[in-house]
């Protein structure tokens, strides 16, 4: 992102988060953690945020990837769990030896 791209996102951040304080450190910090990701990414990452969260978010809320790759992954786990539960509850029961029943 650009610099000018970075301090609107943090305008947007005030706005959500009134209680945020910022000094030229802070807003310093925040432009070089973001330069490497698009303006995109991140609007969508704090709309994200401020939609499930109370508190202000991190640099590292603003870089996580939402989007698809986690989500995905976390319902592919838990799809699979269900599925090795289900298989669990519907085994047939190993025979002893000598239940042969042929």
């Amino acid at each position: 992102m650009k610099e000018t791209e970075t301090i609107e996102l943090m305008s947007l951040i005030i706005t959500a988060y009134p209680q945020v304080e910022l000094n030229d450190d802070i807003v310093n910090l925040w432009i070089e953690m973001l330069s490497d990701i698009s303006k995109t990414v991140a609007l969508q990452n704090l709309k994200h945020h401020i939609k499930t969260s109370k508190w202000p978010p991190t640099i590292a809320d603003i870089r996580a990837n939402t989007s698809t790759t986690s989500d995905i992954l976390r319902i592919e786990t838990q799809q699979c769990f269900a599925l090795m539960e289900s298989w669990e509850q519907n085994a047939v029961p190993l025979l002893k030896s000598g239940d042969d029943h042929e």
